[in-house]
């Protein structure tokens, strides 16, 4: 009897994407939550999720509806058809949180299973598989929260087709108070929400947001990039599936964030912060916020971290 081939862990970080009026286009990995997916070779060609743990058994476990199995499966296409891959996936991220859950588990599993193969894949060319994965799980394969899983630190996209990923400055003292109150925003609603049309005057503003912000970051300046992180587009009609969004930022802001806003989606509240000590305080402020309305999540003070890893090799 043939002897199973070793298991390789890899490890992809939460992402908080859009930061303000980088809307699609703009996300930062987080050192802390994350997903673990473990690959190894099988002697049957394509991809089989063996087990998913973590998700209180909502992920499908088909390969080709699940999107760590989408971007495994397009890896295989792409540099290896003929081979086949198992994968063990472990959600340490909750679904529907706007920290990008379905971007790491793709991640993870796209770095478990190259470094199984062997490939080498480059960074941005793992970035482009995984945004297949990100096509099944919300209608759209935008790459903001899976090009700063792979690549780690502040990430901004000025392409997709073709794909072009920029690593910004991250300044050193930089801290996010990141607060997932306990209410649950589908991405394909938030996206249903969007405005289909924007008057120019928002859109040129828009646009001289995120070019402060870029500049903000390149200075280090903390406030200039507090200033920067405002968006009158797509935050207005996305705070409205966020009870208790309004005041949480309200107060944060009156307790001196430097910034706050949705994380991607939603519900995930995110507020910067220039010490460790004010981003404590706000993680509190925006707790009492959300327990006050009635939805009650988890939080935790981070900072911008390197993107997605092999944990160890082999594991059998």
């Amino acid at each position: 009897m043939a002897r199973p081939r070793p298991w390789i862990e890899a490890f992809a970080p939460a992402t908080v994407s859009n930061l303000g009026p980088g809307f699609d286009c703009l996300g930062l990995a987080l050192r802390g939550p994350g997903d673990r997916v473990r690959a190894r070779l099988s002697e049957r060609s394509g991809v089989k999720i063996v087990s998913v743990e973590g998700d209180g058994g909502k992920l499908p476990r088909e390969a080709e509806r699940n999107t760590a199995g989408v971007a495994v499966a397009a890896l295989l296409r792409r540099y290896a058809p003929e081979a086949g891959i198992e994968l063990e996936l472990h959600k340490g991220l909750p679904l529907g949180s706007g920290l990008g859950s379905s971007g790491a588990s793709a991640c993870a599993a796209l770095v478990a299973a190259d470094a199984a193969l062997g490939l080498g894949l480059a960074p941005t060319q793992m970035v482009d598989l995984a945004r297949e994965g990100e096509l099944v799980a919300c209608g759209a394969a935008h790459p903001d929260n899976v090009a700063p899983a792979l690549l780690g630190g502040i990430v901004l996209v000025t392409c997709v087709e073709p794909l072009r990923v920029i690593n910004l400055p991250v300044p050193k003292d930089l801290w996010i108070a990141v607060y997932t109150p306990g209410c649950q925003v589908n991405t394909a609603d938030a996206r249903r929400v969007l405005p289909g049309l924007v008057p120019l005057p928002a859109t040129v503003q828009q646009a001289a947001r995120l070019g402060l912000l870029v500049h903000a970051l390149h200075e280090g300046d903390l406030a200039l990039l507090g200033e920067a992180i405002v968006d009158d587009i797509v935050e207005p009609v996305r705070a409205q599936l966020i009870p208790g969004f309004l005041d949480a930022k309200a107060a944060a802001q009156e307790a001196g964030a430097l910034a706050c806003s949705i994380s991607g989606s939603g519900p995930t509240t995110f507020a910067l912060a220039a010490s460790a000590s004010r981003a404590e305080a706000l993680l509190l402020i925006l707790e009492e916020c959300f327990s006050l309305i009635g939805v009650p999540g988890k939080g935790h003070v981070d900072q911008v971290g390197p993107g997605a890893r092999v944990l160890s090799t082999p594991l059998h």
